[in-house]
């Protein structure tokens, strides 16, 4: 299952409260889902249209390829001033026709590298695709990232702008020493700080989002999904062999050998002889052909090169060298693809183990920090150890937010590893 179809099911779940929040603060308007980003990406993205142009070229060079076996019509004609051995103006006209016959192999090779080459194009454009997927997946995490971590940190804000207020109060009663007030004073600072920092990651998170979309609206796209949990039920030997088999950079590679084969074929063409049919027709002294000055011919033309220094010998040794080259260039790839999944999968898993534990910590660290505070309040605490409950607490929201994080995204980087649309 793919992450971006895992992310439309989760719509707006659990984040009523933080888009709301989102809207109001940061100026979002108009509903974007992950799926609608993808396809607004897939659309509009100039990577793929590039994409796209070049498998176009690819087909075009295939039908010249093509080509290169069939009729050839040639005219010519040479105008004289002033012939050597004739006083007067002259012209000569030809008309020629050609047939190759026999290539030794060159031509039907052209093609099938021309063949070859179409057939990698759309492996390319499948694979920027893919890419282009990938990263607009990556973007949208990362906005309901900040998005989330926005309002763990406002709830900080809140907190300590509350203990802060407590705080002064029990100051102005005589309660508490000046340094408490100024220690929490600090605090409330140093959250504001954090919350202005991650609101200005948020901000380049969207337009990262909206330069991969093109997004050319004056209004800025409001999020509507959000992360969501789906176990990742493959083993990784699964994911391992699914990637040796699908993806398309694996397939090209394998191409490239076959193509590197192809070119030893067509190197060695120039050992044997070439073979046409010629039919001309030719006539001077006259715009057009008349009877009694044109002539008609129909042959069949012979070529071998017998001696070239050795040259078509070297062209060959150099095509079977890149034939091992593209054999060295596959398992190369081969083992940088494999150890990329298998390090989301783990990365992954790993992330889902961390997702269970922060639940767990956060639940002990809001009940901490709800001690703490109320210790505080009645004079049977000290400050540190409100401050280090809400600490705890923070960390423990965004370490939760982080392992959702990390989950998706690796899950994503994950498929694209596989070669999964």
């Amino acid at each position: 299952m793919k992450v971006w179809k895992r992310m439309l099911r989760a719509g707006g779940a659990g984040l009523a409260g933080l888009s709301i929040f989102a809207q109001c603060s940061l100026g979002l308007a108009e509903p974007l889902s992950l799926e609608q980003a993808v396809n607004m990406a897939l659309g509009n993205h100039l990577d793929i249209k590039l994409a796209v142009n070049t498998e176009t070229q690819a087909k075009y060079a295939l039908d010249a390829a093509r080509g290169s076996r069939g009729i050839s019509l040639d005219a010519s004609n040479t105008f004289y001033l002033k012939r050597i051995d004739y006083s007067a103006d002259s012209n000569s006209s030809q008309i020629s026709l050609s047939l190759p016959l026999y290539s030794g192999g060159k031509n039907e090779g052209n093609i099938a590298i021309a063949q070859t080459d179409v057939t990698i194009a759309g492996l390319d454009l499948v694979k920027t695709r893919q890419d282009v997927k990938l990263n607009t997946v990556a973007a949208y995490f990362d906005i309901i990232n900040y998005r989330e971590t926005i309002g763990v940190d406002q709830e900080t804000v809140d907190n300590y702008t509350k203990h802060l207020e407590n705080v002064r109060d029990q100051y102005g009663a005589g309660n508490l020493p000046k340094s408490d007030v100024l220690s929490s004073e600090v605090q409330l600072i140093n959250a504001q700080q954090t919350l202005m920092q991650d609101k200005n990651k948020y901000e380049v998170a969207v337009n990262k989002l909206k330069n991969l979309i093109r997004w050319d609206r004056p209004d800025q796209p409001e999020l509507v999904s959000g992360f969501q949990h789906e176990p990742l039920t493959r083993s990784m030997e699964d994911c391992v062999a699914y990637a040796k088999t699908y993806h398309p950079t694996l397939k090209k590679y394998r191409l490239n050998i076959e193509e590197a084969k192809q070119n030893v074929g067509v190197a060695a063409a120039d050992k044997k002889p070439t073979v046409s049919l010629t039919a001309a027709t030719g006539w001077n002294s006259s715009v057009l052909p008349e009877d009694d000055n044109k002539d008609v011919y129909v042959g069949v033309t012979t070529a071998w090169n017998l001696f070239d220094s050795q040259v078509t010998a070297a062209k060959i040794k150099e095509a079977k060298s890149k034939v091992d080259s593209a054999y060295l260039d596959l398992t190369s790839q081969e083992d940088s693809l494999i150890l990329s999944v298998k390090e989301y999968y783990l990365s992954a898993k790993e992330a889902e183990k961390r997702m269970a534990t922060t639940q767990v910590a956060i639940k002990k660290a809001d009940e901490d920090y709800f001690i703490a505070e109320a210790k505080y309040r009645i004079g049977e605490g000290i400050l540190l150890d409100v401050i280090d409950a809400q600490l705890a607490l923070t960390t423990a929201k965004d370490n939760y937010i982080a392992a959702q994080y990390d989950y998706d995204t690796y899950r994503a980087k994950l498929d694209n590893a596989m070669g999964m649309d």
